[in-house]
């Protein structure tokens, strides 16, 4: 089977690792994760990258990615089937399931998750080998922007505003996929716990669902199949998606 693989590149490693082992001809392109923080973009650039596989003798699109803040819910099938996690992030993608996903969210609530994409690319960055917290770069730019602005007091109050949001957790956990060398990220993810005043943890990570993804064992419970003419959308269930 030839197929398209369209994904976020967070999970880069762990896809091209798939690939190489896929029974299947695959093609890949990745966009930037930065899209997950517009999802009306997302949404755009999903589509223009379905749109312009066709006529290219692809009998599948796969996409890795899930709902994603619904970035890919009202994206649609031209000519050639999309194939879909049932995932509402790339967590579960990671997990290998959505069983294992709702498990871990349970049962450890207020949970900050990381993978080598996400510290490389995500909330991370990579420079002459070093991991760097992105946010935290961002965070001291924007405070320099402000204080210009607004004067320091002001500044530090605008900052703490925009940081509210990692009042919502208490634990970062790094999951190891296996793939590539793991020991500088957990120890990015370790170090940023520590920072933040959160406890480490660490999981095994299971990428036997993106492999039955590149393998063409599409299973209805775990992946969504939309039709030509289809779109995607979000199903406010345990099944994330349905077809429209």
């Amino acid at each position: 089977m030839k197929m398209k693989l369209l994904a976020c590149d967070v999970l880069s490693r762990e896809l091209c690792s798939i690939a190489a082992d896929s029974p299947s001809v695959v093609d890949v392109h990745f966009l930037p994760s930065t899209l997950h923080d517009v999802p009306e973009q997302l949404r755009v650039e999903v589509q223009a990258e379905v749109d312009a596989s066709e006529g290219k003798g692809y009998e599948a699109i796969v996409l890795g990615y899930g709902l994603c803040s619904r970035g890919t819910a009202q994206v649609s099938a031209r000519s050639v089937p999309l194939i879909v996690p049932r995932a509402h992030d790339c967590i579960t993608l990671f997990l290998g399931s959505r069983s294992r996903y709702d498990a871990e969210f349970t049962g450890n609530p207020g949970t900050y998750y990381f993978t080598s994409g996400w510290c490389e690319r995500k909330d991370g960055t990579v420079d002459q080998g070093v991991v760097r917290d992105r946010k935290a770069d961002h965070y001291e730019q924007r405070f320099r922007e402000y204080a210009e602005k607004y004067g320091e007091d002001n500044a530090r109050f605008l900052i703490e505003q925009e940081t509210q949001w990692l009042a919502n957790y208490t634990r970062a956990t790094f999951i190891d996929t296996g793939v590539g060398d793991s020991s500088k990220y957990r120890e990015f993810t370790r170090d940023l716990a520590c920072q933040r005043g959160w406890e480490f943890a660490e999981i095994p990570g299971d990428l036997g669902l993106l492999a039955r993804m590149l393998a063409g064992d599409w299973r209805p419970e775990e992946v969504l199949r939309v039709e030509p003419g289809q779109t995607i959308a979000e199903s406010f269930d345990e099944l994330v998606l349905k077809v429209r």
